[in-house]
């Protein structure tokens, strides 16, 4: 049985989907789909098999028991940590979205470079009541967002949004590029809109939606803005 197959089954066993799998580990939900197509590894391989209930050898290398068989195992062995009670912790991921022409999209997982942490009230105010693990800081690159977004600007965005729900700003991989772009529907059809106007407007038709995957909503923008003065 390959790493993909292993995958594939203790997901089955645990009842995961690719969707809610990609959320408890926070990857994205086309990388957990690459994994299960023919991979054979991943980095997220301790963090995934602590959500499924497995053995990260077994995940790995097909190597012993699937399941922990010692009683007296710690249960926390392969838990991944968790935050401290009353801080909102949010990941800042090392990968970019294309406010342009699109980034391509070359890795199946996605590295955490540091972290921000809140206060609850905080987090709140600029959150609502949303899951500290839902909410991730990105990245842009391109200018097709300007006058919204410029390039180099971080946005905070929502990892619990995995399908256009209305009109706003998304995070979707289309292919095998990355956009940051705003998501109207028109009439029957998915309208991908530049708020720069140099960019033309295209669309997601239906015969594209099995390349078409979102991956989150735009919540925020944190923009560094530098002013000369010699």
């Amino acid at each position: 049985m390959e790493f993909s197959e292993r995958l594939a089954h203790a997901m089955s066993s645990a009842g995961y989907t690719q969707g809610r799998l990609a959320k408890a580990v926070g990857m994205a939900q086309s990388s957990v789909n690459k994994l299960l197509n023919g991979a054979s590894s991943s980095r997220k391989t301790v963090e995934i098999a602590s959500v499924l209930g497995v053995r990260p050898e077994w995940l790995s290398t097909g190597e012993g028991e699937m399941y922990a068989g010692s009683a007296n195992e710690s249960p926390t062995l392969y838990q991944v940590k968790k935050p401290n009670s009353g801080i909102y912790r949010v990941d800042v991921l090392d990968v970019k979205a294309s406010a342009g022409p699109g980034s391509l999209v070359t890795s199946d997982f996605i590295e955490t470079i540091r972290a921000i942490e809140y206060t609850s009230e905080q987090a709140r105010a600029l959150f609502g009541n949303r899951p500290a693990e839902n909410i991730k800081v990105i990245t842009v690159s391109g200018d097709s967002m300007d006058g919204t977004i410029s390039p180099g600007d971080q946005i905070f965005v929502d990892i619990g949004v995995t399908a256009f729900d209305s009109d706003g700003v998304y995070v979707f991989a289309f292919g095998k590029t990355l956009h940051v772009k705003r998501l109207q529907m028109q009439r029957d059809r998915l309208a991908v809109i530049s708020d720069n106007p140099i960019y033309e407007k295209w669309y997601v038709e239906p015969g594209d939606e099995d390349q078409f995957y979102v991956m989150a909503r735009v919540l925020l923008r944190q923009s560094i803005e530098y002013k000369r003065f010699a």
